[in-house]
């Protein structure tokens, strides 16, 4: 028994002892990956002695963790910024590098969501369909009925003695101007027949004629930053009060023909706070306008924009501004042969405003605390003494807009707003463009107390990389991107080289600035408020609320939004949905039908009549919300969205 028990113990030893000679099972590795979701997840099977790095081929895809040794589980993830693209499927790839080497495809598969939206309005209740488990069935509205053509004939006598064409009949008769209303089936040969009839003065169609409308001028449609504030329609209102709005800037060109008309002129208060440049110490140099000013001059009364070493070719930040407020709409003579004749059209084109140019910036954007706060003072009306000299402005302003702005904190500016803000005037400030660099940083003067800091969004109104973010940043306006194709806020500019008026894009929080300040005189010279404070309130109050619900550093109060501040009663506008969930999604619907991608998981579906035009669906425009479940690998079809009221 003894002999038995020790030869099993041998053979045991010796299994034991030929696995332990035996090859490592291979390496397992898959070559593909299927995320469900932005999350997932990569197995790597390999020895317990195997170092491995992975490092991914797509700006989308992350893994985590990035290096290790032995056998584990990796975690993938898909981050994007801003709106993904609609597509059916997301492909990155990942290389695993060290004692292994290969490569893996992930794959991320998204759903396709398909549906429609109606007006309830416009349905019979026959048609409404509630909402089940597998959405809204379709619906097809009626179409609207052809208005009948109308013929308008003037007879030269009496209708009684006439005869009527066959196959008209008479509508209508007015015998005081002898104007005869005709209808017929065939109405073209009817015109035809009776221009030829020599007891007919005259005949014509009974054609329409309709309200007017947004401006036409040439670079208009390029003025996205209209439709997302919903500024377009300011043709909607009447302004009857004229309201003041200080630039406290670079000067302006009075020679820009976008402007002419709109701006207070030399020696009707517009103040150059810097002064012209000196003269050459050698006289027979020829004079430099972009030269450094002469020492403790007490400026002038003329603020043209001189120069600009930033911009030669497309300058003048001043003139920039002050085409966002006040550009004309409507034709101009223009400067050249080829220079356009109708440029852009400011927010105020149709109300009685007027730029007040105050240049407290020199020839490359710089300018002192000190010119800052005399300019925000005399703007204000309140008296102030340059160079032994005592200024009044004859004309003062009721907003002060200051695109413009320090990291450091000023006493001299902040009192200066504080006094401005005592006499009831609206300072309005640049929130700032240091966000990258300064990340949450305050900016002065808009962080000085009483001042309304604005922020800059981009044209997916999203807030631009640039703008501060902070806890004194009120509102926010589009400031554009200049690096996003037409981005850019479009407005009138100075090429310096050929002393021409143009257009450029810029973008900024300079550039958001003056739209917050249109706004708030345009509420004034409106009526819609009598007070600096009403008119804020009802901006602030109106405004679309982006980011975190409330009051937050990223858009303060929200987009500013023109229909909703001023109640107006828009025209009915296209079809919008949005989803939020693990991604946010904004789709124009202007065919009543859509379609697009989107992750698995929970969304928030809003369906609404976009009225004002800027891809959000605002308070009072008629609206669905509903909760939507996205899985799945099939299409997912929510039939037709009824929105109303």
């Amino acid at each position: 028994m003894r002999f038995y028990a020790l030869l099993a113990l041998v053979l045991l030893a010796g299994c034991a002892s030929q696995n332990a000679w035996m090859p490592a099972p291979p390496n397992t590795i898959p070559g593909e990956v299927v995320m469900e979701g932005l999350e997932g997840t990569l197995t790597l099977r390999v020895g317990s002695n195997v170092a491995w790095r992975i490092d991914s081929y797509s700006s989308w895809l992350t893994a985590s963790p990035q290096r290790g040794v032995g056998p584990r589980v990796v975690k993938l993830e898909a981050n994007f910024s801003g709106e993904i693209q609609s597509q059916a499927e997301y492909s990155g790839l990942l290389s695993i590098s060290g004692d292994v080497e290969t490569t893996v495809t992930v794959r991320l598969p998204l759903v396709r969501v398909v549906g429609a939206v109606a007006d309830a309005s416009l349905a019979t209740t026959a048609s409404l369909v509630p909402m089940g488990s597998q959405g809204l069935r379709s619906v097809t509205p009626g179409k609207a009925s052809a208005r009948p053509v109308e013929i308008l004939v003037k007879y030269r006598r009496d209708l009684r003695s006439v005869a009527l064409p066959q196959g008209s009949r008479v509508l209508s008769h007015d015998q005081i101007s002898r104007l005869t209303k005709l209808q017929s089936t065939n109405p073209q040969a009817l015109l035809q027949r009776l221009r030829l009839d020599p007891s007919v003065e005259w005949a014509e169609i009974n054609g329409t004629v309709s309200a007017q409308g947004e401006p036409t001028d040439q670079f208009y449609p390029q003025q996205w930053y209209l439709r997302s504030t919903g500024a377009r329609f300011t043709y909607l209102q009447s302004y009857t009060n004229p309201v003041t709005v200080a630039v406290v800037d670079t000067g302006v060109r009075y020679d820009h023909p976008d402007l002419a008309g709109r701006l207070w002129l030399p020696g009707e208060g517009a103040y150059d706070f810097v002064g012209d440049a000196a003269p050459p110490t050698d006289p027979n140099q020829p004079y430099d306008p972009c030269a450094d000013p002469v020492p403790g001059n007490p400026g002038d009364t003329n603020p043209s924009d001189p120069c600009d070493l930033n911009a030669r070719t497309g300058g003048s930040h001043g003139t920039h501004v002050t085409g966002i407020i006040v550009a004309g709409a409507g034709p101009f003579t223009p400067a050249c042969p080829t220079c356009t004749d109708s440029g852009i059209a400011g927010m105020a084109y149709n109300a009685p405003l007027k730029v007040l140019p105050l240049r407290v910036l020199d020839s490359l954007g710089n300018g002192t605390f000190e010119d800052v706060a005399l300019a925000v003072r005399y703007a204000a009306g309140i008296p102030v003494q340059k160079g032994n000299q005592t200024l009044q402005n004859p004309h003062p302003a009721q907003v002060i807009n200051l695109s413009l702005g320090s990291l450091a904190y000023s006493n001299v500016m902040c009192e200066a707003v504080s006094d401005a803000v005592a006499r009831g005037v609206l300072v309005v400030a640049a929130a700032g463009n240091f966000q990258s660099r300064s990340p949450g940083a305050l900016v002065y003067p808009a962080a000085c107390p009483g001042a309304i800091s604005v922020a800059a969004t981009d044209q997916n109104n999203q807030v631009a990389f640039y703008s501060q973010q902070n806890s004194d940043v009120d509102v926010a306006a589009p400031g554009g991107n200049t690096s996003q194709t037409g981005g850019g806020i479009l407005s009138t500019t100075w090429n310096y080289t050929t002393n021409l008026p143009n257009y450029t894009f810029y973008m900024g929080t300079s550039q958001a600035t003056p739209q917050v300040a249109a706004a708030l005189a345009m509420l004034l010279s409106a009526s819609k408020a009598s007070s600096a404070e009403e008119a804020w309130v009802k901006l602030r109050d109106s405004a679309t609320d982006l980011g975190l619900p409330g009051r937050d550093d990223s858009f303060g109060y929200g987009l500013i939004n023109l229909p909703e501040a001023f109640a107006w009663a828009l025209p009915r506008g296209d079809f919008m949905v949005s989803f939020s969930g693990p991604i946010s999604r904004h789709i124009p619907v202007p065919n009543g039908q859509f379609e697009t991608y989107l992750f698995p998981g929970t969304y928030k579906i809003t369906a609404c009549r976009d009225d004002s035009g800027n891809r959000f669906c605002d308070r009072g425009e008629p609206k669905l919300e509903r909760q939507l479940q996205v899985g799945g690998r099939n299409t997912l079809d929510l039939g037709t969205m009824m929105v109303g009221p």
